[in-house]
Protein backbone atom coordinates (compact mmCIF):
# COMPACT_ATOMS: atom_id res chain seq x y z
CA UNK A 1 0.00 0.00 0.00
CA UNK A 2 1.14 3.69 -0.48
CA UNK A 3 1.76 5.80 2.25
CA UNK A 4 -0.60 7.80 3.04
CA UNK A 5 -0.71 11.39 5.50
CA UNK A 6 -2.29 10.29 9.05
CA UNK A 7 -4.05 13.40 8.70
CA UNK A 8 -5.56 12.57 5.70
CA UNK A 9 -6.41 9.42 6.51
CA UNK A 10 -8.34 10.65 9.13
CA UNK A 11 -10.47 13.17 7.27
CA UNK A 12 -11.04 10.49 4.31
CA UNK A 13 -12.37 8.25 7.55
CA UNK A 14 -14.40 11.75 9.13
CA UNK A 15 -14.86 12.49 12.68
CA UNK A 16 -17.48 10.37 13.42
CA UNK A 17 -15.12 7.65 12.90
CA UNK A 18 -11.80 9.04 14.28
CA UNK A 19 -10.39 11.90 15.76
CA UNK A 20 -6.51 12.99 16.03
CA UNK A 21 -6.01 12.75 19.94
CA UNK A 22 -2.25 13.55 19.72
CA UNK A 23 -0.03 14.29 16.38
CA UNK A 24 2.83 12.90 17.95
CA UNK A 25 6.63 14.14 17.85
CA UNK A 26 7.00 13.76 13.75
CA UNK A 27 6.31 16.33 11.96
CA UNK A 28 3.96 14.67 9.03
CA UNK A 29 3.67 11.10 10.10
CA UNK A 30 2.41 8.81 7.78
CA UNK A 31 0.51 5.28 7.43
CA UNK A 32 1.03 2.24 5.06
CA UNK A 33 -0.80 0.12 6.49
CA UNK A 34 -3.51 -1.34 9.57
CA UNK A 35 -2.36 -3.99 12.14
CA UNK A 36 -4.52 -4.78 15.13
CA UNK A 37 -2.64 -4.18 18.72
CA UNK A 38 -3.99 -7.65 20.53
CA UNK A 39 -0.96 -9.80 19.15
CA UNK A 40 1.88 -9.15 20.42
CA UNK A 41 4.04 -11.58 17.74
CA UNK A 42 2.31 -9.50 14.52
CA UNK A 43 2.78 -6.08 16.10
CA UNK A 44 6.60 -7.16 17.00
CA UNK A 45 7.43 -7.98 13.43
CA UNK A 46 4.98 -5.21 11.94
CA UNK A 47 7.09 -2.38 10.03
CA UNK A 48 7.09 1.25 10.78
CA UNK A 49 4.48 3.22 9.54
CA UNK A 50 1.20 0.82 10.30
CA UNK A 51 -1.88 1.90 12.33
CA UNK A 52 -2.13 -0.02 15.34
CA UNK A 53 -5.64 -0.53 16.63
CA UNK A 54 -5.84 -1.01 20.31
CA UNK A 55 -8.28 -3.96 20.47
CA UNK A 56 -9.30 -4.56 24.19
CA UNK A 57 -7.33 -1.45 25.15
CA UNK A 58 -9.22 0.35 28.12
CA UNK A 59 -7.60 4.35 28.30
CA UNK A 60 -8.87 3.95 31.95
CA UNK A 61 -6.38 1.63 32.90
CA UNK A 62 -3.05 3.44 33.02
CA UNK A 63 -0.68 -0.29 33.03
CA UNK A 64 -2.85 -1.26 29.65
CA UNK A 65 -2.24 2.04 27.82
CA UNK A 66 1.26 2.54 28.90
CA UNK A 67 1.80 -0.65 27.25
CA UNK A 68 0.07 0.54 23.95
CA UNK A 69 1.69 3.09 23.88
CA UNK A 70 5.26 1.14 24.35
CA UNK A 71 4.32 -0.98 21.76
CA UNK A 72 3.46 1.80 19.20
CA UNK A 73 6.59 3.58 20.22
CA UNK A 74 9.08 0.91 19.85
CA UNK A 75 7.71 -0.07 16.26
CA UNK A 76 6.84 3.63 15.26
CA UNK A 77 3.61 3.19 14.29
CA UNK A 78 0.40 4.94 15.76
CA UNK A 79 -2.17 4.00 17.88
CA UNK A 80 -6.01 3.92 17.53
CA UNK A 81 -8.08 3.71 21.01
CA UNK A 82 -11.89 3.92 21.67
CA UNK A 83 -11.84 7.18 23.11
CA UNK A 84 -14.45 9.88 23.49
CA UNK A 85 -14.04 13.10 22.89
CA UNK A 86 -12.57 15.61 23.99
CA UNK A 87 -10.19 13.46 26.35
CA UNK A 88 -9.55 13.96 29.66
CA UNK A 89 -5.97 16.28 29.99
CA UNK A 90 -4.30 13.92 32.38
CA UNK A 91 -4.37 11.11 29.52
CA UNK A 92 -3.09 13.62 26.80
CA UNK A 93 -0.69 14.43 28.70
CA UNK A 94 0.79 11.42 29.63
CA UNK A 95 0.46 10.65 25.59
CA UNK A 96 2.30 14.05 24.27
CA UNK A 97 4.86 12.50 26.40
CA UNK A 98 5.33 9.35 24.20
CA UNK A 99 5.38 10.92 21.30
CA UNK A 100 3.35 8.74 19.48
CA UNK A 101 0.73 9.76 16.98
CA UNK A 102 -2.58 9.03 18.75
CA UNK A 103 -6.31 8.79 17.23
CA UNK A 104 -9.50 8.71 19.19
CA UNK A 105 -12.02 5.93 17.92
CA UNK A 106 -15.71 6.88 18.30
CA UNK A 107 -16.92 4.48 21.19
CA UNK A 108 -19.87 3.47 19.41
CA UNK A 109 -17.77 1.90 16.05
CA UNK A 110 -17.04 -1.38 15.76
CA UNK A 111 -13.42 -2.24 15.32
CA UNK A 112 -14.11 -4.73 12.17
CA UNK A 113 -15.40 -1.82 10.21
CA UNK A 114 -12.56 0.37 11.50
CA UNK A 115 -10.34 -1.82 10.01
CA UNK A 116 -12.56 -2.25 6.95
CA UNK A 117 -12.18 1.50 6.16
CA UNK A 118 -8.95 1.98 6.85
CA UNK A 119 -7.78 -0.41 4.85
CA UNK A 120 -10.04 0.37 1.48
CA UNK A 121 -8.74 4.21 1.57
CA UNK A 122 -5.31 2.85 2.04
CA UNK A 123 -6.13 0.64 -0.55
CA UNK A 124 -7.52 2.80 -2.73
CA UNK A 125 -4.86 5.35 -2.09
CA UNK A 126 -2.41 3.82 -4.44
CA UNK A 127 -3.93 4.68 -7.82
CA UNK A 128 -4.06 8.70 -6.73
CA UNK A 129 -1.95 10.32 -9.13
CA UNK A 130 -0.03 12.34 -6.22
CA UNK A 131 0.33 11.91 -2.66
CA UNK A 132 -2.23 13.84 -1.38
CA UNK A 133 -3.96 15.07 -4.70
CA UNK A 134 -7.11 14.99 -5.99
CA UNK A 135 -8.22 11.64 -7.60
CA UNK A 136 -7.76 11.55 -11.65
CA UNK A 137 -10.08 11.12 -13.88
CA UNK A 138 -12.42 13.34 -12.98
CA UNK A 139 -16.55 11.95 -11.64
CA UNK A 140 -17.18 8.33 -13.00
CA UNK A 141 -19.05 9.26 -15.85
CA UNK A 142 -15.96 11.12 -16.94
CA UNK A 143 -14.16 8.20 -15.95
CA UNK A 144 -16.41 6.45 -18.66
CA UNK A 145 -16.25 8.52 -21.58
CA UNK A 146 -12.20 8.50 -21.13
CA UNK A 147 -11.99 5.10 -21.28
CA UNK A 148 -14.58 4.72 -24.12
CA UNK A 149 -12.68 7.30 -25.98
CA UNK A 150 -8.95 5.08 -25.90
CA UNK A 151 -10.67 2.19 -26.24
CA UNK A 152 -13.33 2.73 -29.04
CA UNK A 153 -15.90 0.95 -27.11
CA UNK A 154 -18.57 1.60 -25.16
CA UNK A 155 -18.42 1.53 -20.97
CA UNK A 156 -20.57 0.74 -18.41
CA UNK A 157 -19.43 0.91 -14.73
CA UNK A 158 -21.71 -0.84 -11.65
CA UNK A 159 -21.89 -1.50 -7.98
CA UNK A 160 -22.35 -4.78 -6.75
CA UNK A 161 -25.71 -4.59 -6.25
CA UNK A 162 -26.45 -4.32 -10.06
CA UNK A 163 -26.82 -0.26 -10.14
CA UNK A 164 -25.29 1.23 -12.80
CA UNK A 165 -23.13 4.32 -11.45
CA UNK A 166 -22.22 5.77 -14.56
CA UNK A 167 -21.96 4.94 -18.37
CA UNK A 168 -20.57 6.54 -21.24
CA UNK A 169 -22.34 8.30 -23.89
CA UNK A 170 -20.32 9.60 -26.65
CA UNK A 171 -21.52 9.65 -30.60
CA UNK A 172 -21.50 6.57 -32.21
CA UNK A 173 -21.15 4.10 -29.61
CA UNK A 174 -21.92 0.66 -30.16
CA UNK A 175 -24.90 -0.61 -28.36
CA UNK A 176 -27.32 -3.84 -28.27
CA UNK A 177 -30.58 -4.26 -26.33
CA UNK A 178 -28.55 -5.00 -23.17
CA UNK A 179 -26.69 -1.89 -22.90
CA UNK A 180 -30.03 -0.29 -23.93
CA UNK A 181 -32.12 -1.64 -21.24
CA UNK A 182 -29.36 -1.01 -19.06
CA UNK A 183 -29.19 2.35 -19.37
CA UNK A 184 -32.86 3.16 -19.50
CA UNK A 185 -33.32 1.08 -16.18
CA UNK A 186 -29.92 2.42 -14.56
CA UNK A 187 -30.02 -1.77 -13.72
CA UNK A 188 -28.31 -4.66 -14.84
CA UNK A 189 -31.27 -5.87 -17.20
CA UNK A 190 -32.92 -9.04 -15.60
CA UNK A 191 -31.83 -11.19 -18.02
CA UNK A 192 -28.33 -10.13 -17.73
CA UNK A 193 -27.23 -10.82 -14.40
CA UNK A 194 -26.03 -14.12 -14.81
CA UNK A 195 -23.51 -12.81 -16.80
CA UNK A 196 -22.76 -9.83 -14.42
CA UNK A 197 -22.53 -12.50 -11.61
CA UNK A 198 -20.23 -14.28 -13.45
CA UNK A 199 -17.92 -15.69 -11.20
CA UNK A 200 -14.87 -15.58 -13.57
CA UNK A 201 -14.98 -11.63 -13.45
CA UNK A 202 -15.43 -11.33 -9.84
CA UNK A 203 -12.27 -12.92 -8.68
CA UNK A 204 -10.30 -12.85 -11.94
CA UNK A 205 -6.91 -10.22 -11.58
CA UNK A 206 -7.17 -9.80 -14.74
CA UNK A 207 -9.72 -7.94 -17.52
CA UNK A 208 -11.94 -11.36 -18.64
CA UNK A 209 -13.72 -11.83 -22.31
CA UNK A 210 -17.09 -12.11 -21.87
CA UNK A 211 -19.44 -12.80 -25.20
CA UNK A 212 -22.94 -13.71 -24.89
CA UNK A 213 -25.24 -15.16 -27.71
CA UNK A 214 -27.01 -12.08 -29.90
CA UNK A 215 -24.55 -9.06 -28.20
CA UNK A 216 -21.81 -7.48 -28.36
CA UNK A 217 -18.56 -8.83 -27.56
CA UNK A 218 -17.80 -7.61 -23.76
CA UNK A 219 -14.57 -7.16 -21.66
CA UNK A 220 -14.91 -6.55 -17.94
CA UNK A 221 -12.74 -6.25 -15.06
CA UNK A 222 -13.34 -6.21 -11.42
CA UNK A 223 -13.34 -2.78 -9.50
CA UNK A 224 -11.19 -3.38 -5.93
CA UNK A 225 -9.49 -1.89 -3.11
CA UNK A 226 -7.61 -3.83 -1.56
CA UNK A 227 -9.37 -7.20 -1.12
CA UNK A 228 -13.20 -5.05 -0.80
CA UNK A 229 -14.85 -5.66 -3.92
CA UNK A 230 -16.45 -2.38 -5.01
CA UNK A 231 -17.67 -3.10 -8.60
CA UNK A 232 -17.22 -3.82 -12.21
CA UNK A 233 -16.01 -1.91 -15.35
CA UNK A 234 -17.79 -3.30 -18.80
CA UNK A 235 -16.51 -2.05 -22.34
CA UNK A 236 -18.62 -3.52 -24.89
CA UNK A 237 -17.41 -3.27 -28.62
CA UNK A 238 -18.20 -3.47 -32.41
CA UNK A 239 -19.30 -7.22 -33.23
CA UNK A 240 -17.66 -6.62 -37.07
CA UNK A 241 -14.34 -5.56 -35.55
CA UNK A 242 -11.66 -7.82 -33.47
CA UNK A 243 -11.34 -7.12 -30.07
CA UNK A 244 -8.86 -4.79 -28.97
CA UNK A 245 -5.90 -5.54 -26.63
CA UNK A 246 -7.21 -2.81 -24.60
CA UNK A 247 -6.57 -4.72 -20.84
CA UNK A 248 -4.03 -3.26 -19.25
CA UNK A 249 -5.86 0.72 -20.14
CA UNK A 250 -9.19 -0.93 -18.47
CA UNK A 251 -7.20 -2.38 -15.51
CA UNK A 252 -5.82 1.23 -14.77
CA UNK A 253 -9.62 2.40 -14.91
CA UNK A 254 -10.71 0.19 -12.20
CA UNK A 255 -8.32 1.71 -9.66
CA UNK A 256 -9.21 5.27 -10.98
CA UNK A 257 -13.04 4.06 -10.38
CA UNK A 258 -12.13 2.63 -6.78
CA UNK A 259 -11.77 6.22 -5.63
CA UNK A 260 -14.90 7.48 -6.98
CA UNK A 261 -16.59 3.79 -5.61
CA UNK A 262 -15.05 4.38 -2.57
CA UNK A 263 -16.73 7.85 -2.00
CA UNK A 264 -20.01 6.31 -3.05
CA UNK A 265 -20.02 3.61 -0.76
CA UNK A 266 -19.30 5.63 2.39
CA UNK A 267 -22.24 8.19 1.56
CA UNK A 268 -24.35 4.12 1.44
CA UNK A 269 -22.61 3.08 4.16
CA UNK A 270 -23.81 6.41 6.02
CA UNK A 271 -27.02 5.49 4.84
CA UNK A 272 -27.62 2.26 6.01
CA UNK A 273 -25.78 3.00 9.65
CA UNK A 274 -28.80 5.31 9.88
CA UNK A 275 -31.46 2.78 8.92
CA UNK A 276 -29.78 0.40 11.30
CA UNK A 277 -29.67 2.57 14.07
CA UNK A 278 -33.76 3.32 13.61
CA UNK A 279 -34.69 0.08 13.09
CA UNK A 280 -32.92 -0.71 16.53
CA UNK A 281 -34.47 2.25 18.49
CA UNK A 282 -37.98 1.48 16.69
CA UNK A 283 -37.64 -2.54 17.84
CA UNK A 284 -36.42 -1.55 21.75
CA UNK A 285 -39.32 0.48 21.75
CA UNK A 286 -37.58 3.83 22.21
CA UNK A 287 -39.49 6.24 20.24
CA UNK A 288 -43.59 6.91 21.04
CA UNK A 289 -46.37 5.16 20.68
CA UNK A 290 -46.89 7.02 17.08
CA UNK A 291 -43.14 8.68 16.54
CA UNK A 292 -41.58 6.48 13.37
CA UNK A 293 -38.00 6.98 14.06
CA UNK A 294 -36.35 8.86 10.49
CA UNK A 295 -34.78 5.84 8.44
CA UNK A 296 -37.64 3.23 9.38
CA UNK A 297 -39.19 2.65 5.56
CA UNK A 298 -43.08 1.79 6.10
CA UNK A 299 -45.03 -0.35 5.07
CA UNK A 300 -42.30 -3.42 5.10
CA UNK A 301 -41.92 -6.68 6.30
CA UNK A 302 -40.12 -7.62 9.07
CA UNK A 303 -37.93 -10.77 9.32
CA UNK A 304 -36.11 -12.22 12.32
CA UNK A 305 -33.48 -15.00 11.88
CA UNK A 306 -32.18 -17.36 14.81
CA UNK A 307 -29.52 -19.66 14.77
CA UNK A 308 -31.26 -23.30 14.55
CA UNK A 309 -30.68 -25.87 17.12
CA UNK A 310 -27.19 -27.33 17.16
CA UNK A 311 -27.34 -30.57 19.31
CA UNK A 312 -23.66 -30.70 19.52
CA UNK A 313 -23.37 -27.26 21.04
CA UNK A 314 -23.37 -27.10 24.96
CA UNK A 315 -25.63 -24.87 26.94
CA UNK A 316 -23.96 -22.01 28.89
CA UNK A 317 -20.50 -22.60 27.20
CA UNK A 318 -18.73 -19.14 27.17
CA UNK A 319 -16.70 -20.16 23.94
CA UNK A 320 -19.92 -21.22 22.07
CA UNK A 321 -21.77 -18.01 23.08
CA UNK A 322 -18.89 -16.26 21.94
CA UNK A 323 -18.68 -17.58 18.63
CA UNK A 324 -22.80 -17.49 18.37
CA UNK A 325 -22.98 -13.78 18.81
CA UNK A 326 -19.31 -13.57 16.18
CA UNK A 327 -21.73 -15.37 13.27
CA UNK A 328 -24.99 -13.07 14.11
CA UNK A 329 -22.92 -10.08 13.83
CA UNK A 330 -21.52 -11.49 10.19
CA UNK A 331 -25.00 -12.45 9.60
CA UNK A 332 -26.62 -8.35 10.08
CA UNK A 333 -23.97 -8.07 7.28
CA UNK A 334 -24.71 -10.65 4.84
CA UNK A 335 -28.55 -9.63 5.43
CA UNK A 336 -27.35 -5.92 4.56
CA UNK A 337 -25.30 -7.03 1.54
CA UNK A 338 -27.98 -9.92 0.09
CA UNK A 339 -31.07 -7.16 0.62
CA UNK A 340 -29.02 -4.66 -1.42
CA UNK A 341 -28.08 -7.54 -4.42
CA UNK A 342 -31.53 -8.44 -4.80
CA UNK A 343 -32.72 -4.77 -5.09
CA UNK A 344 -34.07 -3.81 -1.59
CA UNK A 345 -32.60 -1.33 0.87
CA UNK A 346 -33.17 -3.16 4.17
CA UNK A 347 -32.00 -1.97 7.54
CA UNK A 348 -30.66 -4.57 10.05
CA UNK A 349 -30.38 -4.93 13.63
CA UNK A 350 -29.15 -7.42 16.01
CA UNK A 351 -30.71 -7.62 19.44
CA UNK A 352 -30.27 -10.51 22.16
CA UNK A 353 -29.84 -13.60 20.04
CA UNK A 354 -31.93 -12.57 17.10
CA UNK A 355 -31.38 -10.58 14.25
CA UNK A 356 -33.82 -8.51 12.52
CA UNK A 357 -34.60 -7.23 8.88
CA UNK A 358 -37.00 -5.09 7.71
CA UNK A 359 -37.53 -5.60 4.20
CA UNK A 360 -39.71 -1.88 2.78
CA UNK A 361 -42.04 -2.36 0.49
CA UNK A 362 -41.74 0.63 -1.56
CA UNK A 363 -39.27 0.44 -4.34
CA UNK A 364 -38.57 -3.23 -3.41
CA UNK A 365 -36.73 -5.85 -5.16
CA UNK A 366 -37.56 -7.66 -8.20
CA UNK A 367 -37.39 -10.77 -6.36
CA UNK A 368 -40.27 -12.05 -3.71
CA UNK A 369 -39.36 -11.88 0.01
CA UNK A 370 -39.39 -15.93 0.22
CA UNK A 371 -36.49 -16.37 -2.77
CA UNK A 372 -34.24 -13.45 -0.44
CA UNK A 373 -34.97 -15.39 2.22
CA UNK A 374 -34.05 -18.77 0.85
CA UNK A 375 -30.81 -17.39 -0.92
CA UNK A 376 -29.73 -15.82 2.40
CA UNK A 377 -30.39 -18.42 4.53
CA UNK A 378 -27.77 -20.33 1.41
CA UNK A 379 -25.27 -17.98 1.76
CA UNK A 380 -25.30 -18.06 5.28
CA UNK A 381 -25.02 -21.56 5.50
CA UNK A 382 -22.18 -21.67 2.89
CA UNK A 383 -20.38 -18.51 4.24
CA UNK A 384 -20.46 -18.52 7.92
CA UNK A 385 -21.15 -22.18 8.10
CA UNK A 386 -24.33 -22.28 10.36
CA UNK A 387 -27.76 -22.92 9.76
CA UNK A 388 -30.69 -20.74 10.49
CA UNK A 389 -33.89 -19.90 11.16
CA UNK A 390 -35.87 -17.37 9.70
CA UNK A 391 -39.42 -15.93 10.38
CA UNK A 392 -41.01 -13.07 8.18
CA UNK A 393 -44.34 -10.94 9.09
CA UNK A 394 -47.32 -9.69 7.27
CA UNK A 395 -46.66 -6.29 5.64
CA UNK A 396 -46.79 -3.64 8.41
CA UNK A 397 -47.77 -0.14 7.64
CA UNK A 398 -46.91 1.64 11.29
CA UNK A 399 -45.00 1.35 14.67
CA UNK A 400 -47.33 -0.25 16.24
CA UNK A 401 -47.73 -3.35 14.19
CA UNK A 402 -44.17 -3.11 13.81
CA UNK A 403 -43.85 -3.60 17.85
CA UNK A 404 -46.84 -6.41 17.63
CA UNK A 405 -44.84 -8.36 14.59
CA UNK A 406 -41.55 -8.46 16.37
CA UNK A 407 -43.00 -9.86 19.80
CA UNK A 408 -44.73 -12.75 16.87
CA UNK A 409 -41.59 -13.02 15.46
CA UNK A 410 -39.87 -13.66 19.05
CA UNK A 411 -42.61 -16.10 19.65
CA UNK A 412 -42.74 -17.86 16.59
CA UNK A 413 -38.19 -18.48 17.37
CA UNK A 414 -38.99 -19.44 20.39
CA UNK A 415 -41.42 -21.97 19.45
CA UNK A 416 -39.40 -23.13 16.52
CA UNK A 417 -36.41 -24.05 18.49
CA UNK A 418 -38.48 -25.57 21.19
CA UNK A 419 -39.68 -28.05 18.64
CA UNK A 420 -35.87 -28.45 16.41
CA UNK A 421 -37.79 -27.23 13.45
CA UNK A 422 -35.93 -27.40 10.81
CA UNK A 423 -33.62 -24.80 9.39
CA UNK A 424 -35.61 -22.46 6.28
CA UNK A 425 -38.15 -19.62 5.96
CA UNK A 426 -41.39 -19.83 8.05
CA UNK A 427 -44.19 -17.26 8.00
CA UNK A 428 -45.48 -15.84 11.40
CA UNK A 429 -49.44 -15.97 10.20
CA UNK A 430 -49.10 -19.93 9.09
CA UNK A 431 -47.97 -20.34 12.86
CA UNK A 432 -50.62 -18.10 14.33
CA UNK A 433 -52.36 -21.19 16.03
CA UNK A 434 -48.98 -21.90 18.09
CA UNK A 435 -48.42 -18.62 18.62
CA UNK A 436 -51.94 -17.79 19.54
CA UNK A 437 -51.60 -21.31 22.15
CA UNK A 438 -48.34 -20.16 23.65
CA UNK A 439 -50.12 -16.53 24.91
CA UNK A 440 -53.22 -18.48 26.33
CA UNK A 441 -50.39 -20.85 28.43
CA UNK A 442 -48.65 -17.90 29.29
CA UNK A 443 -51.44 -16.34 30.41
CA UNK A 444 -52.79 -19.37 32.54
CA UNK A 445 -49.22 -19.56 33.85
CA UNK A 446 -49.13 -16.06 35.34
CA UNK A 447 -52.85 -15.39 36.83
CA UNK A 448 -53.73 -17.57 39.22
CA UNK A 449 -57.12 -16.40 38.58
CA UNK A 450 -57.18 -18.53 35.18
CA UNK A 451 -56.77 -21.66 36.94
CA UNK A 452 -59.31 -24.32 38.19
CA UNK A 453 -56.63 -25.89 40.55
CA UNK A 454 -57.18 -29.40 39.82
CA UNK A 455 -53.20 -29.70 38.54
CA UNK A 456 -52.04 -28.07 41.91
CA UNK A 457 -54.08 -30.97 43.44
CA UNK A 458 -52.67 -33.24 41.32
CA UNK A 459 -48.80 -32.24 41.73
CA UNK A 460 -49.11 -31.81 45.42
CA UNK A 461 -50.82 -35.82 45.46
CA UNK A 462 -47.87 -36.74 43.14
CA UNK A 463 -45.26 -35.09 45.30
CA UNK A 464 -46.54 -36.61 48.52
CA UNK A 465 -47.39 -40.43 47.42
CA UNK A 466 -44.84 -40.85 44.27
CA UNK A 467 -47.57 -41.22 42.14
CA UNK A 468 -47.61 -39.79 38.10
CA UNK A 469 -51.17 -38.72 37.87
CA UNK A 470 -50.06 -35.17 36.64
CA UNK A 471 -47.91 -36.71 33.83
CA UNK A 472 -50.44 -39.67 32.88
CA UNK A 473 -53.50 -36.62 32.04
CA UNK A 474 -50.97 -34.88 30.02
CA UNK A 475 -50.03 -37.48 27.63
CA UNK A 476 -53.75 -38.62 27.45
CA UNK A 477 -55.21 -35.03 26.78
CA UNK A 478 -52.02 -34.23 24.16
CA UNK A 479 -52.68 -37.61 22.23
CA UNK A 480 -56.34 -36.45 22.37
CA UNK A 481 -57.42 -39.47 24.08
CA UNK A 482 -55.31 -41.83 22.11
CA UNK A 483 -54.96 -44.44 24.90
CA UNK A 484 -52.99 -46.52 22.89
CA UNK A 485 -50.60 -43.49 21.31
CA UNK A 486 -50.44 -41.95 25.42
CA UNK A 487 -49.58 -44.72 26.66
CA UNK A 488 -46.43 -45.74 24.79
CA UNK A 489 -45.71 -42.07 24.89
CA UNK A 490 -45.30 -43.24 28.90
CA UNK A 491 -43.70 -46.47 28.15
CA UNK A 492 -46.69 -47.78 30.18
CA UNK A 493 -49.41 -50.69 29.23
CA UNK A 494 -52.74 -49.52 27.97
CA UNK A 495 -54.43 -50.74 30.98
CA UNK A 496 -52.41 -49.33 33.44
CA UNK A 497 -53.15 -46.14 31.65
CA UNK A 498 -56.78 -46.65 31.88
CA UNK A 499 -56.66 -47.61 35.91
CA UNK A 500 -54.52 -44.30 36.43
CA UNK A 501 -57.53 -42.06 34.56
CA UNK A 502 -60.42 -43.72 36.40
CA UNK A 503 -58.58 -43.06 39.88
CA UNK A 504 -57.57 -39.75 38.89
CA UNK A 505 -61.61 -39.20 38.19
CA UNK A 506 -62.03 -40.66 41.41
CA UNK A 507 -59.98 -38.87 43.63
CA UNK A 508 -59.87 -35.09 42.06
CA UNK A 509 -63.13 -35.03 40.35
CA UNK A 510 -61.49 -34.59 37.24
CA UNK A 511 -64.55 -35.46 34.64
CA UNK A 512 -62.56 -36.39 31.29
CA UNK A 513 -66.17 -36.18 29.09
CA UNK A 514 -66.48 -32.97 29.57
CA UNK A 515 -65.22 -30.76 27.15
CA UNK A 516 -64.77 -27.37 29.07
CA UNK A 517 -63.20 -29.02 31.91
CA UNK A 518 -60.76 -30.93 29.21
CA UNK A 519 -59.51 -27.85 27.81
CA UNK A 520 -59.34 -25.91 30.58
CA UNK A 521 -57.08 -29.16 32.30
CA UNK A 522 -54.57 -29.52 29.00
CA UNK A 523 -54.20 -25.10 29.66
CA UNK A 524 -53.22 -26.05 32.92
CA UNK A 525 -51.68 -29.04 32.75
CA UNK A 526 -49.13 -27.50 29.55
CA UNK A 527 -49.05 -23.84 31.53
CA UNK A 528 -47.46 -25.88 35.11
CA UNK A 529 -45.57 -28.75 33.79
CA UNK A 530 -44.47 -27.93 30.42
CA UNK A 531 -45.39 -29.03 27.38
Amino acid sequence: MTAMLLEQLVVALQDDVVSVLSEGAEAEPRVVGVELLDSPEVVRATASGHLLLGVGVDIADHDVMDAALRAAADTSCALAVKCAVPAREDLLARIRATGVPVLAVNPQMPWTRVQRLATTVLAARAADSEPGGPPTGGDLFSLANAVAGIVGGAVAIMDTQQIIVAYSNLPDQPIDEIRRQGILGRRVPEDAIADHLDRKVWTSDTVVHHQRTGSLPRMAVVIRAGEDVLGSLWAAFPDDTPVPDCGPTLQEAARVAALHMLALRRQVDAEQERRDRALRSALEGRSGQSDLPGGVCLPGVLVGLSEAVDEGDEAGDAGVAARLHAALLRLVDLAVLDGRSLGYEPAAALLGEHVYVLLPAAGSGRVSTGVLLDHLLDRARHSLHRSFVAVCSPTVGALSPLLRARRDIDAALDHLRGQCADPGAYRTEDLRPELVLRRLVRAVRDDGELRTGFVDRLRAHDAEHATEYAATLHAYLRHFGDVVAASGALHIHQNTLRLRLRRAEELFGVSLADPTRRLLLTLELTALTGP
